[in-house]
């Protein structure tokens, strides 16, 4: 049985090809396209799929495989998402989550009466609930003439199978879902003029077949082909993840850095500088904790840049001495790199608070692949990081969702090396984070 997964990243496209099990037998990675509106950046969601139908075509052609996929499931980008008309056609570009242009519709919504800590995360510019409330005053005529909003990661599976739905762990990114009650709160979207909703699913929740066109007619596709739901890319990752591990937390290191973590259900009443709350990829009668650094961002306000800091990460071992103080100075590559990996273990350890269990600390994402930095992630957290030898676990757990949808049993067979911490690094900075933890806690309280 072969099983297509997607992963709609915000600076890369990858869509792999999987045996049933999970065994990878082909991949392919693309920049993910972007152009221009007069605001900034954005996606054409049409290109966007007809880019993804190319990359699966060509992947099974190349394989030579005589029957047609049997299930295809997509992870991806939280926020991001395009109003459509009634057939599911595009009316505008969309918006990348990391745009600012709603940043004066942020505040707006945070100070409202309704803002509400049972949405589980702070109203902030890269949320989905802004970008509505910004394109009903900017855009009336596309908002006017929507049947639905989808999200991007969603669109294409939406597309193909002519039904509008949407992942529950990406509508807990928009700012307006309870992910306790799994349901939305209706204030909150009036606030944002949000348009009406599609039908909310769990991930592994099939759509339907593939009724487009393009992937029939290649007979990649067929109309047996299950649409299986996925969702936001971290929480798929960690979803592979818990097939070696169930209680997992999962250090995921891309273009920001997610601290992961399941917990049993609660009902979130109150706002955490340090963590947010979303539904669980597990499924009702969990919650999500999820802890986020912008390390990109951290990383531009280097004077290096990431070119510095990628030629660092290429050495065995980090060049120079433990920093003294975790002020956020940034005097060498090697200081930014442990000023954010504090940030991580304060998330880290706030995660138990929620019921999180203290299960083994699993590294994942394009930095986990720096033994070097793993190494300094281990010294400073206290404790051993696994690394599975597979990087590409977001294309491969939405591969195990359809796998499982189809029918197939879903494992994770990948060698995983456990970087122990340096010892002498361990015990400077078990002091060095005191400091730093007992700081931040300080500042803030006089933010607070």
């Amino acid at each position: 049985m072969l099983v297509c997964g997607i992963d709609i990243g915000t600076t890369n496209l990858k869509v792999a090809l999987f045996e049933g099990g999970g065994v990878l037998r082909w991949i392919r990675t693309m920049a993910t396209p972007r152009t221009r509106d007069a605001f900034g950046p954005v996606t054409d969601a049409a290109v966007l799929v007809g880019l993804i139908e190319d990359m699966i075509v060509e992947g099974w052609r190349e394989l030579g495989r005589p029957e047609p996929i049997a299930a295809i499931s997509a992870a991806g980008v939280g926020e991001d998402g395009l109003y459509v008309d009634a057939s599911l056609v595009p009316l505008g570009p969309v918006i990348p989550w990391f745009d600012l242009r709603a940043s004066a519709q942020a505040d707006e919504l945070a100070g409202a009466e309704v803002a509400t800590p049972r949405a589980g995360i702070a109203m902030e510019p890269t949320r989905t609930a802004p970008k509505w409330l910004w394109s009903s005053r900017h855009l009336p005529e596309q908002v006017a003439a929507a049947r639905t909003w989808l999200c991007l990661t969603d669109y294409a599976l939406a597309r193909w199978a002519d039904t509008p739905f949407m992942s529950d762990t990406l509508a807990s990114r928009t700012g307006c879902f309870d992910a306790a009650a799994r349901q939305w709160i209706a204030p909150l979207l009036a606030a944002s003029a949000a348009p009406a909703m599609p039908p909310v699913v769990s991930a592994g929740t099939v759509i339907g077949t593939v009724r487009g066109a393009g992937l029939r007619w290649s007979e990649a596709a067929s109309d047996n082909t299950l649409l299986v739901a996925g969702g936001h890319d971290h929480p798929v990752a960690a979803h592979a993840i818990h097939r070696i591990a169930t209680d997992a937390r999962v250090d995921s290191m891309g273009t920001a850095n997610v601290i992961y973590g399941d917990a049993p259900s609660f009902r979130v009443t109150g706002y955490d500088p340090l963590i947010s709350f979303m539904a669980s990829i597990e499924g009702p009668g969990r919650v999500a904790c999820l802890g986020v650094f912008e390390f990109t961002a951290a990383v531009n306000r280097f004077p290096g840049g990431m070119e510095a800091v990628r030629r660092v990460l290429t050495l065995p071992e980090l060049p120079g001495k433990p920093c003294a103080t975790a002020a956020p100075s940034f005097v060498s590559e090697r200081h930014l790199l442990e000023w954010a990996t504090m940030n991580a273990r304060m998330m880290l350890e706030r995660l138990g608070g929620y019921g999180v269990p203290e299960g083994p600390i699993f590294a994942t994402g394009g930095w986990s692949r720096s033994r070097a930095l793993l190494e300094l992630r281990a010294s400073i957290f206290g404790q051993p990081v696994h690394a599975p030898e597979d990087k590409e676990l977001s294309v491969l757990g939405a591969a195990m969702l359809a796998t499982t949808a189809a029918g197939g049993r879903a494992t994770l067979n990948t060698p995983v090396t456990v970087v122990e911490p340096n010892e002498t690094w361990r015990r400077h900075y078990a002091d060095v984070f005191a400091q730093f933890a007992s700081a931040e806690r300080d500042r803030r309280g006089q933010s607070a």
